[in-house]
């Protein structure tokens, strides 16, 4: 998705001199924490506005801190109308720290050019080794891509990464979700699965999960009178690339005409990934009369591990499992959070065996229509801290308080 986002970059003060200078403001970014973090601030066009009213779009903006350096950043379209809608930065904070950002806005200068961290990558071809990236992709009602012998995959569906971990979601009625183990923070997963074996460890990581019949890494499904029903698309499936760059990626997944029971819906599934974190967030809309239906996500539970259910610190609830559950037999922690403290939210197990979904911690998000929730993932070739227990619990600690304590802009 090279073209996709409006990817800004290393900047050259050579090509803008003083009198092409329009106008400059600045935003007071505060981490409200007792923790060091990198966090990715998202400024909205209207905040934006606010700072510079006369900015147009001819101009080119460029952030700094108080020491003059550059923060990457890059501008969403999210509705995908060909005009942005939010600018999101990355930053590093210390703790407590309060830190000024100053915003210019240059008449003339080149597109700056920041370092990617953050992918999307769809790849489809008709046969191994060859594929294209696609940004948009349909599947059609009853297409399962595994039973057409001119299309394949690169990597069974869309995958997505950042600096720490990546992950695939498989497009077609299965529709779960796997882990990559990341050793490298350079995106790597458009390179996988055309003359690469990702199922073995290389020097950038592998594929280290086992998904099966389960729901994987965070995947969706439905609970209707105590029946589990998988988010399958049969009736049609799109998948659509929404920004990628150095702050973070977001695809979209719409399903049509999803049936639960007797009732069909239509079901979108958002995905972001930002930099620095071990988790990506699900949003989740569901169009159609829920009725007493509820909406199931889950960890997989095919290897010896253990696993609890408890609140943080900040009140979010978290389903958290941790051992040797990897593919390489190295300690993988895993861990599903949602930031609704409905007492109503609760956890049970999917069968051991049977044609449906199996072998899978569940934690169930209640009957509404818009859900959001974490996923988390720690490999203890990705970092040392994963080797325990502890460790794990401790980063799924700091998630919890980053993602409850936001850093606050003025």
């Amino acid at each position: 998705m090279r073209n996709l986002a409006i990817l800004l970059g290393t900047f050259s003060v050579l090509f803008i001199s003083c009198d092409e200078k329009k106008e400059d403001a600045f935003f007071m970014l505060r981490n409200e924490i007792d923790i060091a973090r990198t966090e990715v601030v998202v400024l909205s066009k209207k905040q934006i506005l606010e700072k510079l009213p006369n900015f147009d779009e001819s101009q080119i903006l460029i952030f700094k801190d108080s020491l003059g350096t550059e923060i990457p950043y890059q501008l969403d379209d999210l509705d995908q109308d060909g005009v942005w809608d939010e600018v999101a930065l990355v930053a590093d904070f210390k703790a407590n720290e309060e830190k000024k950002v100053v915003v210019h806005a240059f008449a003339k200068a080149e597109l700056p050019q920041y370092k990617k961290f953050t992918d999307v990558h769809f790849g489809v071809g008709k046969a191994k080794p060859v594929a294209s990236e696609v940004l948009k992709h349909v599947r059609i009602a009853g297409q399962d891509w595994r039973e057409i012998d001119t299309l394949f995959y690169q990597m069974e569906g869309p995958a997505w990464e950042n600096d720490k971990v990546g992950f695939r979601l498989y497009f077609d009625p299965r529709n779960g979700i796997d882990i990559f183990g990341k050793t490298t923070s350079e995106p790597t997963l458009h390179k996988q699965g055309l003359t690469t074996n990702y199922h073995e460890q290389a020097d950038w990581g592998m594929d280290i999960l086992k998904v099966g019949n389960s729901l994987g890494a965070g995947s969706i499904a439905f609970k209707k009178q105590d029946s589990l029903y998988r988010l399958s698309g049969v009736n049609g499936a799109r998948f659509e690339a929404i920004t990628e760059g150095p702050a973070r990626a977001i695809f979209r997944m719409t399903y049509l005409d999803e049936f639960i029971g007797n009732k069909s819906y239509h079901i979108v599934h958002t995905i972001t990934i930002e930099k620095g974190d071990w988790f990506y967030k699900s949003d989740v809309e569901i169009h159609g009369v829920i009725d007493d239906m509820e909406l199931v996500t889950g960890i997989v539970d095919m290897k010896e591990n253990s696993f609890d259910f408890y609140q943080t610190r900040e009140g979010n609830q978290v389903l958290k499992s941790f051992g040797k559950q990897s593919e390489n037999n190295d300690h993988l922690g895993m861990a599903l959070m949602t930031t609704d403290t409905s007492p109503n939210i609760n956890n049970s197990e999917a069968p051991k065996e049977g044609k449906g979904i199996t072998n899978t911690h569940l934690i169930d998000l209640g009957n509404a229509k818009s859900h959001s929730f974490y996923f988390l993932s720690g490999w203890e070739a990705s970092d040392e801290l994963f080797k325990s227990e502890l460790g794990f619990a401790e980063v799924v600690a700091v998630a919890s308080a980053s993602i409850s304590n936001p850093i606050t802009i003025q």
